[in-house]
């Protein structure tokens, strides 16, 4: 990496904690430490914080002077965690499956200089596998045969599937497991310890019959596709076979003291065979080969779980955690019994094309979990699905481990823009200023970034949700192509300009897709035409922008599956095979999660698979509207599979400008039309017969690069007078403004608990100097029955409830009602739920908002509490039967469920609980005959709780509305 300077530096290693000090004269730097990887933390250290310049995994800065320069003073540095580990389970897929030599040691060579000294390494885990079938009754092209293709060969490494891509040459197995190894004795002459698959019990089928005395437990499905077997770890077989795997593996590998294993992943069936016994037997197998091993295991969703990590020896585990960054994460040593973990987070899933990450919580959360009183936080985990991705993000979570006291985001943001471009520039300043704000403090839910949607399967009710503010986040955008011209001539510039216009381009998809949906089911052909246009020309513009560099490019990914072929027969099952993982990813099979699970914002991909996809599904839609018909359905499976058996090249250099392409990005940003969003809000949320109320438009306009001209307003289909201007002069670049009406409802009676009075709002606005355009939003406002004395309500999903009588409407939204996003509203009954107390509802209708909306009884601790424990809830879905969902690990989110399908509304519904277990039940024949749904236990119940009925749209952030009616409200006992 630094030929020209490498002899200017002089190394000393040092004993005690790890720690590194860099000092000396220009031309002779002194860097003592007390490793190879330690050292090599000083050097870059030095290179950022002494000479301005930066290395990192996506682009860098290397125009250092002839003779480097002394430090200031001492640059000194200690390690506050031993263990900063790096990579996720499917790295090897999503990443680089085929990476050559050359780029897996520029690869170490980063992680060494960001102070990483356990990698998760994969490559060549196929040759200890056929090593090992082959000594247990299967022949070479059978154990070939079940193995797949390194595309998809992290799965198969998790046991999800196996064989996809195969049969693996001889030669490719060969070649690869040279190139493992080579990986794994690199990573010890930088003192970094490599991080192995360990072995829990993967077969083939038919693994009992050839070897008398084993065991094997049917694993059923994974997304479709089938799931190897699991070997019943308590059986002496099991204890052969993983003697034979860890000797294969020494053999081809060498000797390391770091396994992964992940026992029954994601849906993983222990069938009769005890959790603890198996992990007893796992780990006993482990230890009897590696005395001193480390067995690392994942921490996700409710993986470890408490059984498995009781039965072993804690103080040799190691818990790399993967949503340490998330709101619903607060304790890691009850959550895990003070078993030794690090901090972690996944910034990235499938290799998708986003920007961002969680930076706000690492900074508060990391120093303050690291020294708590009791803290078993020993370590730091960087677990993106992909690597060489977002280098801001990695370049702070890898110094979290290296500091002291709390990183201070805004000054290191800061820093950080010096040292990426080799200068003090304001502009550059003022951008990632403005992403430490948007990108790098997610407000997702889930904690994710959100890929575009110019890359995913056309739908007009895929989620809008977006991740950040995504009109501050075009002003980091602007600012950072005003950064001065001398600043701008490298590597590190040309990617982050690339990947600000990319992502600037991709948040519009998250704009525009709802106002597509409100112009089609309004009818409105000519606006659904003007946008989509306008969808299709952003989309052009995204893979020339993408162009712009290498490293989104599709040409180099299946140029690198091409050359790690050793025929040409290979080649084209190679090249297949990662055409398929980023976009069919598995063939049909697998065709709902995970197609277009990989997507990315890449040239090429975007052209030939995106683009044809959406001009053919916006043009559809378009003739519909015309000529008032319904749109046709898509098989989008079958032009997905024609491409990934295509053989055309793509261009493996950047093909255009980054700069220049991206003030062309800024200049048709900052002049499109449609870039406004309108929020409509009720004062009350619902009136009264005959009363008055306000009705507000709170417009928001999500350019940041321009303001508009005048925005005009006009409000129909209520009885409404204007409380002032409807017409706003103008609003600053994401600026926002609002008008308001008096509203009053009709006076003649209710008939229904929740009448709705729809209303129209037209807007007619236009970038500053630009197009004006008209767009129609409509929605409605509600006139509903008050609710009986006793009653309370809550709402995060903006509800409105009515009642009339015994019966009762709601009507709402919600993006879902899942793990982290818990978005529901209920009327409910305060303290009323308790053992020997049973609840019965009637769910008369429900609207069908998604396939998942609920509606029916829940129950917490405290209802209008978020997060308040012992939730349950039992509802009737459109698609999904009758279910009841609860939280098994008291952390007041719903994480497992159980269903009677073939159910939907009217259904009448009844929850009740006996010794603090939970019973649902329905009935389709209004109480005649009763169908159990489950029964359980809820851990964290209190002995006295709310209980409600309740309503979710659970939308998938559609935006749409729901309405839902019951009757016969009864509480008994």
């Amino acid at each position: 990496m630094l030929p020209r300077h490498a002899d200017q530096f002089r190394f000393r290693v040092t004993r005690g904690p790890e720690r590194f000090r860099v000092t000396g004269s220009a031309g002779r730097i002194e860097v003592s430490g007390t490793d190879a990887g330690v050292l090599l933390t000083g050097v870059h250290w030095y290179l950022k914080y002494a000479c301005g310049a930066h290395i990192s995994w996506s682009g860098g800065r290397l125009d250092l002077p002839a003779t480097l320069p002394a430090p200031r003073r001492p640059l000194e540095r200690s390690a506050t965690v031993r263990h900063r580990f790096a990579f996720n389970d499917t790295h090897d897929g999503y990443t680089a499956p085929y990476a050559d030599w050359p780029r897996w040691e520029r690869m170490l060579d980063v992680l060494a200089l960001h102070g990483c000294n356990e990698v998760l390494v994969t490559t060549g885990q196929e040759a200890v596998y056929h090593r090992l079938l082959t000594g247990f009754g299967y022949s070479d092209t059978e154990a070939r045969t079940w193995l797949p293709a390194p595309s998809h060969q992290p799965w198969w490494l998790l046991q999800n599937m196996s064989e996809y891509g195969g049969p693996l040459s001889p030669e490719l197995i060969a070649a690869r497991a040279v190139l493992g190894r080579r990986i794994t004795d690199r990573m010890h002459e930088l003192g970094m310890s490599p991080v192995l698959p360990g072995y829990f019990g993967t077969v083939p089928d038919g693994f009992a019959a050839r070897n008398p005395g084993a065991r094997t437990v049917p694993q059923g499905s994974w997304n479709g596709l089938p799931r190897p077997d699991w070997l019943d770890p308590r059986t002496p077989v099991f204890a052969e076979v993983a003697a034979a795997f860890y000797r294969h593996q020494a053999d081809l590998f060498g000797e390391v003291n770091h396994f992964k294993m992940d026992l029954l992943h994601e849906g993983g069936s222990a069938g009769d065979v005890p959790v603890p016994d198996a992990a007893r037997a796992v780990e006993t197998s482990l230890r009897t080969a590696r005395p001193g091993a480390t067995w690392v295991i994942l921490g996700w969703q409710t993986n470890p779980v408490p059984a498995l990590l009781d039965a072993i020896d804690t103080d040799r585990v190691l818990i790399v955690d993967g949503l340490s960054d998330l709101d619903s994460v607060t304790d890691r040593e009850r959550d895990w019994g003070g078993a030794p973990y690090a901090f972690g987070t996944i910034p990235n899933f499938g290799g998708r094309t986003t920007l961002g990450a969680n930076s706000d919580r690492w900074t508060e959360r990391f120093t303050v979990w690291r020294d708590k009183p009791g803290s078993a936080l020993v370590g730091t985990a960087y677990m993106p699905e992909a690597a060489e991705r977002d280098p801001a993000a990695f370049e702070l979570f890898s110094e979290l481990a290296w500091r002291r006291d709390a990183v201070d985001r805004e000054s290191w943001f800061r820093s950080y823009a010096d040292l990426r471009y080799g200068g003090e520039d304001p502009a550059a300043r003022d951008a990632f200023g403005v992403l430490a704000a948007t990108a790098y403090r997610l407000t997702t839910a889930d904690g994710r970034p959100v890929d575009s949607l110019f890359s995913r399967r056309p739908s007009l009710t895929s989620s809008v949700t977006t991740a950040f503010d995504t009109g501050e986040f075009d002003k980091a955008f602007g600012s950072l192509l005003d950064v001065a011209a001398g600043l701008r001539g490298s590597d590190a510039y040309r990617y982050d300009v690339t990947e600000l216009a990319r992502q600037a381009l991709a948040n519009r998809s998250r704009l525009l897709l709802p106002q597509l949906r409100g112009a089609f089911q309004g009818g409105d052909a000519a606006t659904f035409r003007a946008l989509a246009a306008l969808w299709l020309r952003l989309m052009r513009l995204s893979d020339t922008m993408a162009g712009c560099h290498r490293s989104f490019l599709l040409g180099p990914w299946l140029e690198d599956a091409k050359r790690l072929a050793t025929s040409p027969a290979e080649a084209t099952t190679l090249e297949w095979t990662a055409r398929t993982l980023i976009t069919t990813w598995a063939g049909r099979s697998a065709a709902g999660h995970l197609s277009n699970y990989a997507n990315r914002d890449w040239q090429g991909l975007l052209a030939d698979v995106h683009l044809p996809q959406w001009q053919a599904y916006l043009d559809e839609l378009t003739d519909a509207l015309s000529a008032g018909r319904e749109p046709k359905t898509f098989d989008w499976y079958v032009d997905e599979e024609a491409w990934t058996r295509g053989r055309g090249g793509y261009p493996v250099r950047a093909t255009g400008d980054a700069y220049r392409t991206a003030l062309r990005v800024r200049d048709t940003l900052a002049a499109a039309p449609y870039q406004g969003t309108v929020t409509v809000t009720a004062d009350p949320l619902a009136f009264t017969p005959g009363s008055e109320g306000t009705v507000r438009a709170d417009f928001r306009y999500l350019n940041g690069l321009r303001g508009t001209g005048p925005v005009d307003f006009a409000l129909t289909g209520v009885d409404a007078r204007p409380d002032g201007p409807t017409t706003l002069p103008a609003v600053a670049p994401a600026g926002s403004g609002s008008v308001s009406w008096s509203v009053t409802a009709p006076g003649e009676p209710l008939t229904v608990p929740l009448r709705a009075l729809p209303y129209s709002l037209e807007l007619e606005y236009g970038p500053r100097g630009g197009e004006r355009v008209k767009t129609v939003q409509r929605g409605a406002v509600y006139v509903a029955g008050p609710l009986d004395g006793g009653w309370r309500t809550y709402s995060n999903n903006g509800a409105v409830f009515g009642q009339l009588g015994d019966r009762f409407a709601v009507n709402g939204g919600g993006q879902d009602l899942w793990r982290a996003t818990t978005q529901f509203g209920t009327a409910f009954r305060e303290g009323a739920f308790r053992d020997g107390v049973g609840v019965t509802v009637r769910v008369d209708a429900q609207e069908n908002t998604g396939a998942w909306a609920r509606a029916g009884i829940i129950v917490r601790d405290r209802l209008a509490t978020a997060g308040s424990p012992g939730i349950v809830n039992l509802a009737v879905t459109p698609s999904n039967g009758v279910v009841l969902s609860y939280d098994t690990t008291g952390d007041g989110t719903l994480d497992t469920y159980q269903r009677v399908t073939g159910v939907t509304a009217p259904v009448l519904l009844r929850l009740s609980r006996a010794g603090g277990r939970f019973t649902g039940s329905c009935s389709t024949d209004d109480g005649a005959t009763w169908r159990t749904v489950t029964t359980v236990p809820v851990p964290g119940a209190g002995d006295t709780q709310d209980v409600g009925l309740f309503m979710s749209a659970t939308n998938g952030s559609s935006g749409l509305r729901g309405l839902v009616e019951f009757s016969g409200w009864a509480v008994t006992g």
